[in-house]
């Protein structure tokens, strides 16, 4: 008897200490399947606020990192909070994870195969890190009058050069949207050339890009408000984006054409709506339309009456979909499309074109399980802002850290996955 009480004993205290799956600062990366914790491990400042990891980039031979703090600091007025992120590197199978500090405030980075890029805040430099001096070096200064203030807002790169959007004002002191001063500038071979377009502040918010990539020898760009603009010698905007009929809560006066990513993936062009109010969407360049590439059912309470004037308007709508309910970031492996976002963290693949071994599901999705969540637990529970593929590893900058899945692991992860929702 006393034997099966230890027995007893034993399990219920194994049960109650395991800790496989609460987080990155406790968590034994000793499985052979699925998710796991990456080395890195961010570190809060106590006089900062950690707003989680947010961008993740390859360059070369590196992983890069940026995570976004917020604080009080020397370059706004006194009590205003800024954002004021701190950038990780690390080789790709190294432990080791280096801090690449600057002198300058950076408040947004770039990476590719050409190099790590980083924009400021207020001074209007772009910066490239000089990975073998462990130092960055300016790049490019907009020239402005000392009363001024430019931030630069994206940096891509086109045909290997790196195209860059600041915008700003040429008086500090009277930021209104209509004295908005914008600029665009590539790097060529002789210097660097203005490529803005053609605006006017007074009659509309100018188009500043965060993100872009090349197909076909053209940059299609996207913005916070102003949509997905191509540059190929000249800038165009692209169809709006559309929100779906089921997105009730937009109203229908709403212009707002926010992308909240972009990226190619067998050839075509996929971006992310406003996150949890379009779909994600294919773009077709022949009709410049946007397809939505989801899978949505709506549902309605029957019983209410859409003409009483006290119920509810929205007869009790709901909507049920594979994707993640707020979606932040694509990724591709070259064979797969990926997204992923919160409410759940982990991503979702596309189905649509995925082949082998499940043939292809038009406007299917399946989340890509693969232990994230095992007896009730989940190994991250906060939300995905970016995500990437390099080699046979799909690399996710979560909130609490970095997640890594095996890509060989891809096709057992969502073979119990359903690729349509359920209306419930």
């Amino acid at each position: 008897m006393r034997l099966m009480l230890a027995i007893l004993a034993a399990i219920v205290f194994g049960a109650c200490t395991d800790r496989s799956s609460t987080g990155p600062n406790d968590y034994n990366d000793d499985r052979v399947f699925g998710w796991r914790w990456d080395d890195f491990k961010p570190i809060p400042h106590d006089s900062k606020m950690y707003g989680g990891l947010r961008e993740i980039y390859n360059v070369g031979e590196w992983i890069v990192l940026m995570d976004d703090y917020y604080s009080s600091n020397e370059y706004t007025s006194p009590g205003k909070i800024t954002t004021t992120p701190r950038v990780f590197a690390s080789k790709i199978g190294s432990t080791q994870w280096d801090t690449l500090s600057s002198s300058e405030w950076i408040r947004y980075i770039y990476g590719d195969s050409t190099g790590l890029y980083a924009g400021t805040q207020l001074s209007g430099k772009v910066l490239k890190y000089d990975f073998d001096k462990k130092s960055w070096v300016d790049l490019y200064t907009l020239p402005f009058d000392p009363k001024g203030a430019f931030d630069i807002y994206g940096i891509t790169t086109y045909r290997g050069k790196p195209v860059v959007c600041i915008a700003g004002y040429a008086d500090n002191a009277d930021r209104r949207d209509d004295n908005i001063v914008l600029f665009m500038k590539m790097q060529t071979d002789t210097g660097w050339v203005d490529i803005t377009y053609d605006y006017d502040s007074s009659k509309e918010y100018p188009f500043q890009f965060h993100k872009g990539v090349e197909l076909n020898g053209k940059l299609y760009a996207i913005s916070g408000a102003r949509g997905v603009w191509r540059y190929d010698g000249s800038w165009k905007r692209l169809a709006r984006i559309p929100h779906p009929s089921w997105a009730t809560w937009v109203p229908a006066n709403d212009t707002n054409d926010t992308a909240m990513d972009i990226i190619v993936h067998k050839g075509k062009l996929y971006v992310i709506g406003e996150k949890f109010s379009t779909n994600v969407l294919e773009y077709d360049e022949g009709l410049d339309r946007w397809n939505p590439v989801d899978s949505v059912i709506e549902t309605y309470d029957e019983t209410i009456d859409p003409d009483d004037p006290f119920a509810d308007p929205n007869r009790g709508h709901r909507t049920f979909h594979n994707t993640p309910y707020r979606r932040y970031t694509l990724a591709s492996d070259g064979n797969h499309l990926f997204v992923a976002g919160d409410d759940p963290s982990l991503p979702a693949v596309y189905m649509g074109d995925y082949g082998s071994p499940y043939g292809n599901e038009e406007k299917g999705w399946r989340l890509v399980n693969g232990n994230w969540c095992d007896d009730w637990k989940c190994i991250a529970n906060d939300g995905t802002y970016d995500m990437i593929a390099i080699g046979d590893t799909l690399y996710l900058a979560n909130w609490e850290g970095i997640l890594k899945f095996p890509l060989v692991d891809l096709d057992s992860a969502i073979a119990k996955e359903k690729s349509y929702p359920t209306a419930y």
